[in-house]
């Protein structure tokens, strides 16, 4: 009896506790702190995915720049041969 009315006693005063309190705050606690290294391992995560997406952009625009580099190079030489041979043709003319 003495031991029904004790834990009638403590089940009353588990239940009355604020949720901060007693066995149930520190089980909600536990699973928010367990929520809350979740989101920052997934957030972790994603930032690095996102590092990783941003560098492999950066690679990309590195190659786009380098390759309009040498096709804008190209283009020069192209206009300095052409220039060449207008100028040797208009010699060429004057000769004849």
């Amino acid at each position: 009896m003495k031991c029904t009315v004790g834990f009638l006693v403590l089940s009353m005063v588990l239940l009355m506790a604020q949720p901060s309190e007693g066995i149930w705050g520190a089980l909600i606690g536990i699973a928010h702190h367990k929520q809350l290294d979740q989101l920052k391992q997934d957030l972790k995560q994603l930032d690095q995915m996102q590092l990783d997406q941003l560098k492999q952009d950066l690679k990309q625009l590195d190659q786009m720049q380098q390759d309009l580099q040498q096709l804008v190079q190209m283009q020069q030489e192209q206009l300095q041969q052409e220039q060449k041979l207008q100028k040797r043709s208009k010699l060429a003319r004057r000769f004849h």
